[in-house]
């Protein structure tokens, strides 16, 4: 988990993590198909079944299969809604940082970038994105959500 420290040069906040980033095998992706459990068990998969788009999502022991594309919480998130409340004052002025960390996996192709998807894949990562918006801006204490894309070997930080 993080903090949320001030920076006074610039006025502005921001998050700075407290643990060492755990580096998975690079052999391995953990955002591959048959990967999923190197990963926290999906809250959202989406799978697509006679045309149509089901939403699923993992259970304890049993990850869902051919799913395009599969959300979850981050294995180590730099926000939790577990926080300490530990409180500084300036002129190291920080604070928890609360939240929730989720991992979109937009293709199941980890070739694949937002410049290489089709425009159907597209349109289904922002019906997905637009979900976990909605889901999360009813969670008590949260008031502000940002999103970020990256990509490549070192992306992601389960």
């Amino acid at each position: 988990m993080g903090d949320m420290r001030k920076d006074y040069v610039s006025e502005r906040f921001m998050i700075v993590s407290k643990k060492d980033d755990k580096v998975t095998d690079p052999k391995k992706s953990p955002y591959a198909p048959g990967n999923e459990s190197m990963t926290n068990p999906s809250v959202l998969s989406l799978v697509a079944k006679d045309g149509m788009l089901q939403r699923l999502q993992d259970n304890e022991d049993e990850y869902v299969k051919g799913w395009a594309i599969r959300v979850f919480e981050s294995k180590n998130p730099i926000v939790s809604i577990e926080t300490e409340n530990s409180y500084s004052d300036r002129p190291f002025y920080s604070e928890p940082a609360y939240g929730y960390h989720y991992i979109v996996v937009a293709s199941p192709n980890e070739k694949d970038t937002f410049a290489t998807i089709d425009t159907e894949q597209w349109s289904n990562v922002l019906v997905v994105v637009q979900d976990r918006l909605r889901w999360l801006y009813t969670q008590k204490g949260v008031t502000y959500v940002s999103i970020y894309a990256d990509h490549g070997e070192l992306a992601g930080n389960l």
